[in-house]
């Protein structure tokens, strides 16, 4: 909620911890009160006067977006003169406006068919495009109401009409509840639009259409929101952010975010590369193309330079037979990032895969200072990734194929998977679906009903550990009952929330250990050994688990010396070589955090049972249902206090 500072600029709801108190709004509510707070940040100053119209896309319902625009404006301007000017263009009238006018304070929606009038303009301080709901909102609606934040409870608040968020989600009912009644109704098949009235598809995709980017899809919405406040001459282009290096590996989307920021910038896109310029010759003809991209850019301004491969310029500290020539290249590019001239209206970005390789300079204040790091898709953002290329929906069992067989993908992997899918398709004359998709997907092995078993009861050990212990509260417990074909990963998971704040104390390595070793725990008290699983690859349970002792012991002084060695864990494994006491210590640890997991699986063995049954049937568990299992089952551990002797009567 804003706090009340004199001309200091508030921060959008979702990068502020909020007062549960203060914000008596529904889910849906809070979400459409995320995108007007975001749109309107410019004018979020406690008692700022103006008059604001929204446009709006198809993803609107006016009574949502109209409470969570009341809200805001009951924060930011004065409550006792606001009169709730919130209305729709269609539905203003000479009353509304004289009270627009006479509090000097109004939101306004605009949807998308209808046309802006000259006399709109004049009356609306700014005219600001209202962004969709993201991935980033839902996620934080769910946190807000201490809900699992999992891929199906996002895809419903992304996918679902606003219309039934509203009615699903009331003050009276628990959101649990909300989003319990919403999958057990069939979704609502929206009417079809007649062919004539259907609206001409766009030039080229949306930062909307954008997943798997994380915060660099808020950063492109701000640079939106940022132009569009300097074309209206709010801010002047010092207040922009005009520049960004994105790294990441090939194939996830670099070039195809560029475009889809400039087509939501609503600016020109000029395409520039270092390879590209270097074909052009000579070290003249060289920064004559690389000069000549910038120009072209500042001529059509505001525009956005995308620069690809700029890791291919290295840093001038290089010594080979190419050195002066690349000394120069880098020297005429930090001149035209911030030379004596600055590029008034030109935004650049800069891809690469290698951002280490990047001379330090081109990354100081005023460059590229901004430095946003793209991964690979998660399984949300590869369904995403796939309806956009494929415009196919899939059922529950599918995405669960779809997940495992693409995990590790790229949205360029997505892209030719469909582009196969769709080519197979066409050979058969048919028009392409879900099972083109799966059919192209890697060969995938169903596990058996006994592995499956051994896998839940592995993870349920490490959540009731966890519990048990009070070392992390548990978000979410998956197992999968497919592998890939030839290939070795994960096929069980537990999530935790463990509190930043917490201090990393003997103790709390201690605990972390336990958690790492309650897979293996289980598994040794229910079948009497633990499988080859738990160890070997670099993530699995005992090896992190020996990391976190070896670090205990021989970085942190946490354990039988306070004599320790740098924190360097590319060096724990000849710390442990070379010193034979250390490694007999490390055992210990290891041993002792064992013994105690497996005294906490047969202390609380219903608990245990309960956990890995559920486990099996639905193969995911929520931090809700662990809890409500393991509180259900739960032995009181045996006090071993004496008891008081009673005085004689």
């Amino acid at each position: 909620m804003p706090i009340k500072q004199s001309g200091k600029r508030l921060r959008v709801p979702w990068r502020k911890k909020l007062d549960e108190n203060d914000l008596p709004l529904t889910l849906p509510v809070y979400m459409a009160y995320c995108t007007v707070a975001g749109a309107l940040r410019s004018f979020n100053r406690v008692g700022t006067k103006t008059i604001v119209t929204l446009v709006t896309t198809d993803d609107f319902y006016f009574p949502v977006f109209a409470e969570a625009a009341r809200f805001f404006a009951s924060q930011i301007w004065d409550g006792q003169r606001f009169h709730g000017n919130i209305l729709q263009w269609t539905d203003k009238n000479f009353r509304h406006e004289a009270e627009a006018l006479r509090d000097e304070r109004a939101i306004l929606f605009a949807s998308p068919s209808y046309q802006i009038q000259e006399d709109d303009l004049l009356l609306s301080d700014a005219v600001v495009p209202l962004r969709p709901r993201t991935i980033r909102h839902a996620e934080t609606a769910l946190r807000r109401a201490q809900l699992p934040i999992t891929d199906e409870n996002v895809e419903l608040l992304l996918t679902e009409p606003w219309s039934r968020l509203s009615r699903a989600f009331q003050d009276r009912r628990h959101p649990l509840q909300a989003i319990q009644r919403l999958r057990s109704l069939p979704k609502s098949i929206p009417p079809e639009v007649p062919r004539a009235e259907v609206s001409p598809p766009a030039a080229g995709p949306t930062l909307a259409d954008m997943h798997g980017y994380g915060s660099l899809i808020e950063w492109g919405y701000d640079l939106a929101q940022d132009i569009s406040d300097f074309k209206t001459g709010i801010i002047t282009w010092s207040d922009v952010d005009n520049g960004v290096l994105i790294s990441g590996p090939p194939g996830v989307g670099k070039t195809m975010f560029a475009t889809a920021l400039a087509n939501t910038c609503a600016v020109p896109l000029i395409y520039g590369s270092a390879s590209r310029w270097q074909e052009a010759g000579a070290l003249d003809e060289h920064l004559k193309a690389m000069r000549a991209s910038f120009s072209e850019a500042k001529e059509k301004a505001p525009s956005i330079l995308f620069i690809d491969e700029i890791d291919v310029f290295g840093a001038r500290g290089e010594r080979d037979r190419n050195s002066a020539y690349m000394r120069s290249v880098i020297t005429a590019l930090l001149q035209l990032l911030d030379g004596f001239e600055r590029r008034e209206g030109v935004v650049v970005v800069g891809a690469c895969n290698y951002p280490d390789l990047l001379d330090s300079a081109i990354k100081r204040s005023g460059r590229l200072d901004r430095h946003i790091a793209v991964t690979l898709p998660d399984a949300a953002s590869r369904r995403s990734i796939l309806k956009l290329h494929s415009g196919v929906t899939m059922c529950s069992a599918d995405f669960e194929l779809f997940d495992l067989a693409t995990q590790g993908f790229t949205g360029a992997d997505i892209e030719r998977l469909v582009r196969d899918a769709r080519r197979a398709a066409r050979r058969q004359s048919e028009t392409l679906d879900a099972d083109h998709i799966i059919r192209h997907l890697r060969p995938l092995i169903k596990l058996p009903e006994t592995y499956v078993h051994a896998l839940a009861v592995h993870e349920a050990g490490h959540a009731l550990v966890s519990h048990e212990i009070g070392y992390a509260k548990v978000a979410d417990i998956r197992i999968s009952r497919w592998r890939v074909d030839g290939e070795y990963r994960a096929l069980g998971i537990v999530e935790y929330d463990v509190d930043a704040d917490r201090p990393r104390t003997k103790t709390f390595f201690e605990n972390a250990i336990a958690v790492c070793l309650g897979g293996i725990a289980a598994e040794i008290e229910v079948f009497g050994s633990f499988s080859q699983g738990a160890a070997g690859d670099e993530a699995a349970d005992l090896n992190r688990a020996t990391e976190l002792a070896t670090a205990m012991e021989g970085a942190f002084g946490m354990g039988h010396t306070l004599s320790v060695e740098k924190f360097s864990p590319d060096a724990f494994g000849t710390m442990r070589t070379s010193n034979p006491e250390l490694r007999r210590e490390i055992h210990n640890v290891l041993a002792k955090e064992l013994e105690r997991a497996k005294s906490i699986i047969r202390l609380q063995r219903a608990a245990h049972e309960a956990l890995v049954t559920r486990l099996v049937d639905v193969d995911q568990l929520s931090a809700v249902e662990v809890a409500d299992i393991i509180r259900k089952h739960r032995r009181p551990p045996v006090s071993l206090a004496k008891p008081e002797r009673r005085a004689a009567t």
